[in-house]
């Protein structure tokens, strides 16, 4: 039966459908079926009662769920949520949009998904291979899914009750990947048909927006401007030569979609990550603005110069040899712990506050805006670290140096959001999935400079999960997991699993030249291990980039090949 097709009131069910023999239903009332599943004509067979109804529903209840039946107004039974629902009134642009999707699907239903409100009372729709904005009786919240029904003759739509569809909705929706990104595309070499989720990481002043795709960034323009943190679903088709995506099914960012929350802390963090996904970004773009800026500090307020080389002094350098206390330290001032001082001056995060608070004063709070169009992955929980290589620009008195320092200044800020966002994403987890807390895994990002180099690197450190058999679970093991990345190796990272005097390692090497190199090091790293009274288990390297986002359990591996 077509959507909007009525179903005889059986007479069998008098009891049910009217009080005597001369009163009819009331329109809306309403009667729970169940499903007892399809016949060999696709139909589907609804038990009422006693009775079993043989119906042409537009979709298909498994057995065992509840079918729910109306009367509308003729005193006819229809399911109840196929009723005609309210009109949408279609403007003629948008009328003439749908026209070929609206006669290709007269008399059935379609799924659609919320994209945004407009300011004029509109909700902005993707329907089919369309995006329109529609006039709806309530703006639903982005992300939500709709039900229409088509008329008969193709001629509107209704938006049909309880719409909320249980069923994602099937787009088609054409993405663009700008020239600038062909070169990352062509490098995730994707084939036709493959289906692949992306994570948008920002909106940028050109419209476009920019998205990651294991772990390569793409920036690309949508149908409609989607909040940082969203999932989207795309598949890959291809036209001759040509590779394109198309965007399939979109799942709002967990902040958009305004979960409950039982606490008031619970409201402020999700407040407090969804503000700082908007504009996150790493500490390179400010670093290197200052590179730029050094010659010319002393034309800057002394506050503003000393805030700029309390920052510059955060650095790392690798020109000399890094030790494990300098490391620790390095840590420590990472900025994911608060109040953290040592040698070299405060904190990572007291520093970048203090440049902002200086560049404010300076240049006046309409100074700040968005940091630059760079954006890296948010931090996430579990994500393996990784890090990038940024060459430092050679200093800059070309630029006006107010226009310098406002590009310094929203960098800045961008670098303390994704800072917040570490900080959350440190903290531990009250449930975890064998009950109780979670141990926490702190990942913080270092600026380790090698001459004009600047590397961005990774460090994850925390209790390991589990206890070796037969252990005190209080004594677990350590695990730390690194990346770093220069030009002359690659991209290098290890992970280290620690308990007791026993260790493994894992090394990992982009190139195929650097993992040979490190591999011919390793007997000399279990030497070394040795000499300090620690056993090496197990020590590998490995060339290519790990898959896996979930860290090895240091403790079990350790004991399970002892």
């Amino acid at each position: 039966m077509p959507i909007a097709a009525q179903l005889p009131v059986p007479s069998a069910l008098p009891s049910l459908l009217r009080a005597g023999d001369a009163a009819r239903p009331l329109p809306g009332a309403t009667l729970d079926g169940r499903s007892l599943g399809q016949n060999q004509d696709g139909q589907t067979l609804v038990a009422v009662g006693r009775q079993v109804l043989t119906l042409d529903l537009s979709e298909r209840p498994p057995a065992g769920a509840t079918v729910k039946l109306a009367f509308d107004g003729n005193g006819k039974l229809v399911p109840a949520d196929t009723e005609p629902g309210s009109p949408v009134p279609l403007p003629a642009a948008t009328k003439a949009a749908l026209q070929a999707t609206l006669l290709a699907n007269a008399g059935k239903s379609l799924i659609a998904q919320a994209l945004a409100s407009n300011a004029d009372g509109t909700t902005r729709v993707a329907i089919a291979n369309l995006v329109v904005d529609l006039e709806l009786p309530s703006q639903p919240m982005p992300g939500t899914m709709l039900k229409f029904a088509v008329d008969a003759g193709g001629a509107g739509l209704r938006l049909l009750p309880n719409s909320s569809a249980s069923q994602p909705a099937t787009l088609n929706l054409p993405v663009a990947v700008s020239p600038q990104s062909q070169a990352a595309f062509k490098a995730l070499a994707l084939q036709p048909g493959q289906r692949v989720q992306a994570q948008v990481l920002g909106n940028l002043p050109s419209g476009e927006t920019e998205i990651v795709i294991a772990n390569q960034k793409l920036v690309v323009t949508l149908p409609q401007r989607i909040n940082p943190g969203a999932m989207l679903d795309l598949v890959v088709q291809s036209e001759g030569a040509t590779t394109r995506l198309t965007l399939t099914a979109l799942a709002p960012a967990a902040a958009n979609a305004k979960p409950a929350t039982s606490t008031p802390l619970q409201a402020l963090l999700a407040a407090v990550s969804e503000a700082a996904l908007a504009d996150q970004d790493n500490l390179a773009p400010a670093l290197a603005t200052l590179n730029r800026l050094l010659p010319r500090l002393n034309e800057m307020p002394v506050s503003v110069a000393k805030a700029a080389q309390a920052l510059l002094n955060a650095q790392l350098t690798l020109d000399g040899e890094l030790g494990g206390a300098e490391l620790r330290e390095a840590i420590a001032r990472s900025g994911v712990f608060p109040g953290q001082t040592g040698a070299n001056g405060p904190d990572l995060k007291s520093a970048l506050l203090g440049l902002r608070s200086a560049l404010l004063a300076w240049l006046g709070p309409e100074a700040l805006g968005p940091g630059g169009a760079r954006r890296t992955m948010p931090p996430a929980r579990g994500a393996i670290p990784r890090a990038q290589a940024s060459p430092l620009p050679a200093d800059d008195d070309a630029m006006p140096l107010r226009d310098l320092a406002k590009a310094l200044l929203g960098e800045a800020n961008s670098a303390l959001h994704r800072l917040r966002l570490f900080q959350l994403a440190a903290l531990p987890e009250t449930h975890s999935a064998n009950g109780g807390e979670k141990p926490a895994q702190v990942m913080v990002e270092l600026p380790l400079r090698l001459g004009q180099e600047l590397c961005m690197a990774q460090f994850q450190v925390g209790r390991d999960g589990h206890a070796p058999e037969g252990g005190d679970p209080a004594r677990r093991g350590w695990q730390m997991r690194f990346a770093v990345n220069f030009s002359a190796i690659g991209e290098v990272g290890a992970q280290i699993g620690l308990w007791g005097h026993k260790v493994n390692v894992s090394i990992w090497a982009e190139r195929v030249a650097t993992a040979r190199a490190l591999e011919a090091m390793l007997p000399e790293v279990v030497e070394a291990l040795a000499a300090k009274g620690i056993e090496a288990v197990s020590v590998q390297c490995r060339q290519g980039i790990p898959k896996s986002t979930r860290p090895q359990p240091a403790g079990l591996y350790v004991d399970a090949t002892r």
